[in-house]
C-alpha cells in the first residue's frame, strides 16, 4: 500500500512540474503576444477600409 501512495506522489509531482514549465514557457511569452497584438490594432486603424467592404 505505500508502494502505491509512493507512486501516485512521484506521478502527482511529475505533473506539476510540467504544469509549472508550461505555464512557465506562457507567461514568458505573453508580452510578445500583447506587443504584436498592439501592432496589429495600430496596423488596422492607420490602413485607409478597402473598397470592397
Amino acid at each position: 500500500m505505500n508502494d502505491l501512495f509512493l507512486a501516485l506522489a512521484a506521478l502527482f509531482s511529475i505533473g506539476m512540474v510540467v504544469l509549472m514549465i508550461k505555464y512557465a514557457k506562457f507567461i514568458h511569452n505573453q508580452p510578445k503576444i500583447e506587443e504584436e497584438r498592439r501592432r496589429n490594432s495600430t496596423k488596422d486603424e492607420y490602413t485607409p477600409p478597402s473598397e470592397n467592404s
